[in-house]
């Protein structure tokens, strides 16, 4: 609450709080800048979070600031403050709608009518400049002083499904609501005239189409009962200001008044005609007294008009001026006076002893409430009306009759009609989880029909309630066929076939089939590259559930290895062929005297074909050229021997 004095936004300063409501509080305050009072309605913060809120609250108090109308409350000025938003608008003295029925009761039809004609040339001005109230109701209309209607809260009326959830003010909202609104559809001009409507109703009898415990019950009820009749609940209402109320209250809108103009001239046609029949309205409520008989004035002579019969004075004088004929007139009127007087006694007589003239009952059935109410008393008989439940009769015609169509009764007897007010709603609970015994004993008390359907569900287990269609909390009609539906477990789904894929392809593969890669087998295989799917269980294009575990076998790489052959291939290419087979090579050379082996592998150990562990070495055997050599003749000579002298003391030479 704001205290007195505080400043809003630098300029308003408040004076009093003069009224809270569901979205906001006003405030009385003065406009310290222009001098002048005016009304500041700030908004609650839980509205103020609400950014979708805050941003449509901006765009149509834009809108709603450009609505100049004598009907029309203005707006001036809006802004941000204190963490919430506010409007300052012009402030009325008076008394808002619902105040003036709370401490006054239901008007009569043209004080009524008066109110509500202001009321929609409010609507129509907004209409014709885009704006719509979305929440007209009583509380949003004041009466000032001088007893115009001034229509407030353009531009932050908010009354949509989300709002039903609230409290206070929101609840009158529902009462207010049209049923498109209930619904949640788009709002069209067409749902202020619903809302206009339900006022002038209010107006006329002193309560509101449609009470309910919660928002939702009124708001249900808006969408699928219809209204008794304002004449039903206060007969003094006239019959042509009743249809033009239920009318405004057709549940389809392209059933009720075209625009605010044509809701106007229906009722200006009915005022009209309640001035000229009825006695004038008088401030306080009831009428005026009727003026007294007018007396035929006596002419210039004190003679009557012609045509005025004059009887004898009380004194037995004859009259002033009559002649011979007026005499013989007053005797014969002598004479007959009681002979009439006579018969007409026989008449009565006969009336009161005889029995009652017989009518027959029409037949009445399917018609709405209104045509069969009319049709029984043009008959001379007097309409009972109640009202039932009924799954075969839509809402507001009538399901049955008594006495039966055909049938003589005495006029002026009683026909009791049952109206339909449509089936018995009743939300559907929630069942999920349960079996489907439990299921369908639930909707058999409440009043349902269940009818159970099988459905595939890898969360719940079988056998036990997925849902219902309806879903659950859906207001349904008693008697109705609620569908549940059942779990017949995980779905059926066909097992892709994955071998000869990677072991990454075949998992994804089995998991977009709705299954799971289970155990995963490594065999070693000779053929197959490593990781490659060799065999599957279950096998591809069988059925299974869906969520069902496929076990793979995938190839591992071998730990031995066959030796590849290289002979023959240069000392390069063998290096290269033996590297990939995971081997080591290891080189050795021999000599070789042929070109054509120089360089190239002329063995091999182990030899090919031979299998040995990965990583192994193998030993090849490189020829390398070497030079030819030629063998030489030796001639055997005699050289000639030469003796040399012996050395002293040395050995003896070989000649000697």
């Amino acid at each position: 609450m704001v205290e007195p004095d505080t400043i809003i936004d630098g300029r308003y300063r408040v004076i009093s709080r003069v009224g809270s409501g569901g979205m906001a509080d006003v405030y009385l305050a003065e406009d310290q800048l222009l001098g002048r009072l005016l009304a500041v309605k700030l908004l609650h913060h839980h509205f103020a979070e609400d950014q979708e809120f805050v941003e449509r609250f901006k765009r149509e108090a834009s809108s709603a600031a450009a609505l100049s109308h004598p009907n029309i409350v203005g707006i001036f000025d809006r802004g941000e403050w204190g963490g919430t938003y506010y409007i300052a608008m012009e402030y009325v003295d008076g008394r808002s709608l619902k105040d003036v029925l709370r401490q006054e009761g239901a008007m009569d039809a043209a004080s009524a009518i008066d109110v509500v004609i202001q009321i929609l040339r409010a609507a129509r001005f907004a209409h014709k400049r885009g704006v719509i109230h979305r929440d007209l109701k009583p509380h949003n209309v004041i009466l000032d002083e001088e007893g115009r209607a001034r229509v407030t809260d353009f531009g932050i009326a908010r009354a949509g499904a989300s709002d039903m959830t609230m409290t206070g003010s929101i609840m009158g909202t529902a009462q207010y609501l049209s049923p498109e609104q209930a619904q949640g559809h788009p709002v069209s001009a067409a749902a202020d005239l619903y809302s206009i409507g339900v006022i002038l109703y209010e107006l006329l009898t002193g309560v509101v189409p449609f009470e309910g415990e919660t928002a939702i019950a009124i708001a249900y009820k808006q969408v699928s009962a219809q209204p008794r009749s304002p004449r039903e609940v206060e007969p003094s209402v006239p019959a042509g200001v009743d249809a033009i109320v239920m009318r405004s209250l057709a549940k389809d809108p392209s059933q009720r008044f075209a625009d605010a103009d044509e809701f106007i001239a229906a009722l200006t046609r009915e005022r009209a005609a309640l001035g000229a029949a009825s006695p004038p309205v008088l401030v306080g409520g009831g009428s005026a007294p009727a003026a007294p008989a007018a007396v035929p004035p006596l002419d210039g002579g004190g003679q009557a008009p012609s045509g005025a019969l004059l009887l004898p004075a009380a004194d037995g004088r004859r009259p002033p001026d009559g002649g011979r004929e007026r005499e013989r007139l007053r005797r014969i009127l002598l004479w007959a006076l009681p002979a009439l007087a006579i018969a007409a006694a026989a008449v009565i007589a006969v009336l009161l002893l005889s029995p009652a003239a017989k009518v027959t009952v029409p037949n009445v059935g399917g018609l709405s409430e209104q045509a069969a109410v009319a049709a029984l008393r043009r008959a001379g008989l007097d309409p009972v009306r109640s009202l039932a439940p009924s799954t075969t009769v839509a809402s507001g015609l009538v399901a049955s009759q008594a006495p039966a169509a055909g049938r003589r009764v005495s006029r002026s007897s009683r026909v009791q009609i049952v109206v339909s007010r449509g089936p018995e709603v009743q939300p559907l609970p929630v069942l999920e989880r349960l079996t489907s015994a439990e299921a369908r004993e639930q909707l058999k008390k409440l009043g349902f029909v269940p009818a159970l359907r099988n459905e595939p569900s890898s969360t719940i287990a079988a056998g036990r309630v997925i849902g219902t269609d309806p879903p659950a909390g859906t207001a349904y009609a008693l008697g109705s066929r609620v569908t549940v539906l059942v779990s017949s477990g995980p779905a059926q789904v066909r097992v892709p076939d994955v071998k000869g894929d990677t072991q990454s392809a075949a998992e994804a593969a089995l998991s977009n089939a709705g299954l799971q890669p289970g155990r995963i087998t490594q065999q070693q295989s000779s053929s197959a590259a490593p990781t490659t799917v060799l065999d599957q269980t279950p096998r591809g294009g069988s059925l299974v559930r869906s969520g069902t575990k496929v076990n793979l076998v995938v190839a591992r790489a071998p730990t031995t290895v066959a030796v590849p052959s290289v002979v023959g291939e240069s000392e390069t290419a063998a290096a290269a062929t033996l590297g990939g087979a995971g081997l080591r090579p290891s080189a050795k050379e021999a000599p070789t005297s042929e070109a054509s082996q120089a360089g190239t592998v002329l063995a091999q150990a182990p030899a090919a074909g031979s299998r040995v562990r990965k990583g192994s070495t193998v030993t090849i055997t490189v020829g390398k050229l070497v030079e030819k050599t030629t063998p030489t003749t030796t001639t055997p000579t005699t050289t000639p021997t030469t003796t040399t002298p012996a050395t002293p003391g040395g050995p003896p030479s070989p000649g000697a």
